[in-house]
């Protein structure tokens, strides 16, 4: 099989899941009213971890064909204190009945709460409640799960769901708390976006936008070194930083020195994490428009400090000692199959990088029966990468190539490397003059930087054309990022460039290092609106399909120069040179002064020696 030879690379996607903020509306009693018998509707719409959001029935199934709405009104405009909201919805429940739809005055899209089991049994029986037009505005909370019972049973119950009613720091903190008893029911729990409504909007249907408050994850793997099947013998960790092991873990794992336990029944990396463990308590807060964000949005976080450091993942099955796959679209995953994402704690204020260390195996394709195994292959994910948020999914594709920071050798008592570390392959080298021929060809080496790429707003296996691409650079012998220097026309160091044909690492390299590849043209990204640097890593936003190509310069080419022999004397110590039709010059045979003079209008000699230049580079396929 053919593979193409670079660094091991992590690429790190994920997916958005947006949806439009529809208006909402809610009421109570003792009312002065506007407009005679207007009730309060509802219906609902789930964001689903997919570019698609649900509406309808759809939504409905992923509710549980059920949700608790939490609503109240405010005389003035609404403050952090309890004491402006008069409840008028205390957690009823609201129940999906297909073809209902105006049936009722309280039902007028299939979602209907009058005479339903209220999740507080503050009532016998939920009644109709009406828009009161003596108020500024009401606020909608809602949540769902198929995992409670009404009224809600605390001793029992797997989720248990409480409503904050008061916040002295932000009247965006007056979400919920909750306590999740069996973590296998997270993926089943979803809260709606906060929604203030203003006396312009009362008489609508209130259309509730509900999202998932787990992320999901996945991790694949994918090799391409040329002439060997890649399985992987295990993943190594702290096991002092494990959550679950005596003692209790009380820091992150900052080192890879420190990843000494082995591994094998799972995908393990260090990384700082909500704990995986029963009896977690989230609080469900919002978002208030600031530094980005969108304002009424659910936020997730964890006010136990249950951090774990040790990330676990599937099982052994299907991915230790499994051949992994060649290609990026068709990786080998961490359950070894579907690439099915795994419902894990948010935790967005994570403030460490995902640290992988782990053994492969190279088992030669050739029959020859060669094996060689790989120590303590390396990379980073930078932390801004790891910020998991609620509602969102992220795919992680490590690449293991021949330009592997492991060591085939042996390592000492802290598992570090005391042979070198890489693969070094055997090559061969031999110099054949021909005079028909004309060719002469040049192996050179990439250095040793890992590149991250995501895609922001785009799905998390292919990036498109007008969609803002990210780019990391890091240093594996320090573990640090290393900052672009700039980009476009006035880079030095790091430069995205748009490629005329597809081409690979090896090939970018190639042409990077003056070889004449036909019809491969490397054209500079450049300007504010296509490119950017931000902080320590590069933007830049494709604007057509096409293939780019991310090249951070370690030491940049220079060409040798050549000049004609001219009027100078023959020396046979001399290495004379010819070029063929595509200007690349050769090294030829002259043996005596007659053979020099009679092809003296043809030879040329070095006036300046060149130099060979050291990148790291990207390719980056953009579809439409």
């Amino acid at each position: 099989m053919r593979k193409n030879s670079f660094f091991i690379a992590a690429i790190a996607g994920l997916i958005f899941a947006s949806c439009a903020n529809n208006e909402f509306t809610g009421q109570g009693p003792e009312s002065v009213y506007e407009k005679a018998n207007a009730p309060i509707l509802f219906s609902g719409g789930a964001s689903s971890l997919t570019r698609a959001d649900l509406y309808g029935s759809a939504a409905a199934a992923k509710l549980g064909n059920k949700f608790v709405v939490y609503g109240t009104k405010h005389a003035t405009d609404e403050d952090k204190t309890a004491t402006n909201d008069a409840v008028v919805f205390n957690n009823f429940q609201v129940e999906w009945q297909a073809s209902t739809a105006g049936t009722t005055e309280s039902n007028s899209s299939d979602w209907e709460y009058v005479g339903k089991a209220s999740y507080e049994n503050t009532t016998t029986s939920q009644a109709i409640k009406y828009w009161d037009y003596n108020t500024v505005g009401y606020t909608f909370y809602a949540f769902s799960s198929p995992d409670i019972t009404f009224p809600k049973a605390e001793a029992t119950d797997k989720i248990v769901v409480s409503k904050v009613t008061t916040d002295e720091n932000s009247l965006y903190n007056k979400g919920y708390q909750v306590t999740v008893k069996d973590v296998s029911k997270l993926s089943n729990l979803y809260f709606s976006d906060r929604m203030p409504v203003a006396k312009t909007n009362y008489d609508k249907t209130v259309t509730l936008t509900f999202r998932s408050i787990c992320s999901r994850v996945r991790f694949g793997f994918y090799e391409t070194i040329p002439g060997y099947d890649v399985s992987i013998d295990r993943f190594y960790t702290d096991e002092d930083a494990d959550p679950d092991a005596e003692p209790s873990a009380t820091a992150p794992i900052t080192t890879f020195a420190a990843m000494k336990d082995a591994k094998t029944d799972g995908f393990y990396a260090a990384l700082q994490n909500m704990k995986g463990s029963e009896n977690q308590t989230l609080n469900i807060t919002y978002y208030d428009g600031t530094n980005g964000t969108t304002a009424n949005q659910v936020k997730t976080s964890n006010p136990t400090g249950g951090f774990g450091y040790v990330l676990k993942l599937g099982n052994g099955t299907g991915l230790i000692n499994t051949v992994l796959g060649t290609s990026s679209t068709s990786p080998t995953w961490t359950d070894g199959a579907t690439g099915a994402y795994t419902p894990v704690y948010a935790f967005e204020g994570n403030t460490n990088p995902l640290l992988l260390k782990l053994d492969f195996t190279m088992t030669a394709e050739d029959g020859s029966g060669d094996v060689i195994h790989v120590r303590g292959a390396r990379a980073i994910v930078p932390t801004e990468y790891v910020k998991w948020k609620n509602n969102f999914a992220y795919t992680y594709i490590f690449k293991i190539s021949d330009k592997s920071n492991g060591t085939t050798g042996t390592v000492d008592d802290n598992d570090e490397p005391t042979d070198p570390e890489g693969l070094k392959p055997i090559t061969f080298d031999a110099i054949v003059v021909d005079m028909a021929e004309n060719s002469q060809r040049t192996i050179t080496s990439v250095s040793t930087n890992s590149i991250t790429t995501f895609a922001e707003d785009a799905s998390a296996d292919e990036y498109k054309a007008g969609k803002t691409i990210s780019v990391t650079l890091t240093n594996n012998s320090n573990n640090s990022i290393i900052t672009p220097s700039a980009i476009g026309d006035a880079a030095t160091q790091a430069q995205v460039y748009k490629l005329s044909q597809s081409a690979s690492e090896a090939e970018v390299l190639a042409k990077l290092n003056g070889s004449p590849i036909t019809g491969l043209t490397l054209t500079g990204v450049s300007g504010t609106e296509e490119a950017s640097i931000d902080v320590n890593k590069v933007k830049f936003t494709p604007s057509a399909a096409g293939t780019y190509a991310y090249v951070y310069t370690t030491t940049a080419y220079v060409a040798t120069q050549y000049v004609s022999v001219g009027s100078t004397p023959y020396d046979s110590g001399t290495t004379y040179y010819m070029k063929n039709a595509n200007n690349v010059y050769y090294a030829v045979s002259v043996p005596t002064t007659a053979a020099f003079n009679d092809n003296k209008d043809k030879l040329y000699v070095v006036n300046t020696a060149g130099t060979a230049g050291q990148y790291d580079i990207k390719v980056i396929k953009v579809a439409e």
